[in-house]
């Protein structure tokens, strides 16, 4: 996946009472990643088929789907050798297939939800935020790379298509909040990666519980990063993931596991681990490796094998997750170990998830590789 969030669907609930937050949100519950999810909406499309996609066209927004993201993760490094994880994430979530045409100016199909978050992996600190607006009324913006070059804000979150660029790349990022900020640019790098069957992303055994999910696997990132302090110079590697959908998930879908790491070696891998409520393994879990020259290898369900161990547990006990993971193939021989960089980056947003920087280590083709990504962990909250 990413198969990404159920943030976009709490996200419209929440947005139905205020029009934008600028400041970050504390919940006091939950909702499950299968309740926001599942089910089928009526007058939306869904993804049955792999799609016909063009680019830059399809970097922009797809309306006709229910729910949609732009996601950029990465790993940066400072001259001095401090290390830091970054994220910025917006989701469209639609309120509704058609919207009747309404004189007042926050009249809006669709909602806009941001994430941001900063992990300062040497000072031991983890800054995560959320913001949302409606597209309407100068509330959050979105736009094509057909409509003058690709835009999306949110509130003072914002990603930029550069003037002299495709239309999408390079994409300025600009985000903060209480004691941080990063000032970043993510310029082109491998080109889009059509994850599962040409880019549909089968998630679930019911027709249409898929999404249309392609990734652009290693992209440089440099700029600034500001964390209760003065600007700091920093580079790096990220991943921009890109899905829309309408229904994803099934009824006994709980949660999943999601990799994104990049090797030393130039190698990168994907893996969306999809688990079920009696604690087995969805065969629609995925997976794919991107070698060094960009050729992809989509991976058959149940050839990658992610096995957690040792256990986190949030603060206010609200949530448990893996602390760590274990990574085997037999074809292609794998064995990788993946560990966070901080035990603690949950984002505790309108729905709680972890997401953070992770390093990485072991052998692949029976070579030894090192290097770092992303892990996505949902569904790990105690109260079900």
């Amino acid at each position: 996946m990413r198969a990404k969030s159920d943030l976009p669907v709490v996200a419209a609930t929440c947005a139905l009472l205020a029009t934008a937050c600028a400041d970050p949100v504390v919940p006091t519950s939950s909702m499950s990643v299968g309740d926001a999810l599942g089910g089928a909406d009526t007058g939306f499309a869904r993804a049955v088929a792999p799609p016909d996609l063009r680019f830059p066209r399809d970097h922009g927004a797809h309306p006709e789907f229910r729910t949609e993201w732009w996601y950029v993760t990465g790993n940066l490094d400072a001259a001095d050798g401090k290390r830091f994880g970054v994220q910025l994430v917006f989701f469209r979530q639609a309120l509704a297939a058609n919207v009747p045409a309404r004189p007042a100016n926050a009249a809006a199909r669709d909602v806009i939800l941001a994430h941001a978050a900063l992990t300062d992996v040497d000072g031991d600190r983890h800054f995560a935020e959320e913001r949302t607006g409606r597209l309407a009324g100068g509330m959050a913006e979105l736009r094509g790379p057909d409509e003058g070059g690709f835009r999306a804000v949110c509130a003072d979150w914002s990603a930029v298509a550069v003037a002299e660029g495709d239309g999408f790349l390079p994409l300025d990022l600009r985000a903060g909040g209480r004691g941080f900020a990063f000032d970043l640019r993510v310029g082109p790098g491998k080109p889009p990666v059509l994850q599962g069957d040409r880019g549909l992303s089968r998630k679930g055994d019911e027709p249409g519980n898929a999404s249309i999910y392609y990734s652009m696997t290693r992209v440089p990132i440099e700029g600034t990063v500001r964390v209760s302090g003065a600007p700091l110079a920093v580079r790096g590697l990220a991943w921009i993931d890109r899905e829309w959908s309408t229904s994803a998930l099934g009824r006994d879908q709980v949660g999943w596991d999601w990799f994104s790491l990049q090797l030393d070696d130039g190698t990168d891998l994907m893996l969306y681990q999809l688990r079920k409520r009696d604690g087995s393994i969805d065969a629609n879990s995925r997976g794919a490796i991107v070698g060094a020259d960009g050729r992809i290898e989509v991976l058959p369900p149940g050839a990658l094998v992610a096995t957690p161990s040792g256990e986190w547990t949030a603060r206010d006990g609200g949530a448990r997750y893996p602390a760590r993971w274990r990574l085997t193939s037999t074809s292609p021989p794998l064995d990788l170990e993946v560990t966070p960089l901080r035990a603690d980056q949950e984002l505790r947003v309108l729905v709680r998830y972890w997401e953070g920087a992770v390093a990485v280590r072991g052998n692949l083709g029976g070579a030894a590789v090192a290097g770092r990504g992303y892990l996505e962990m949902t569904g790990y909250t105690t109260a079900r």
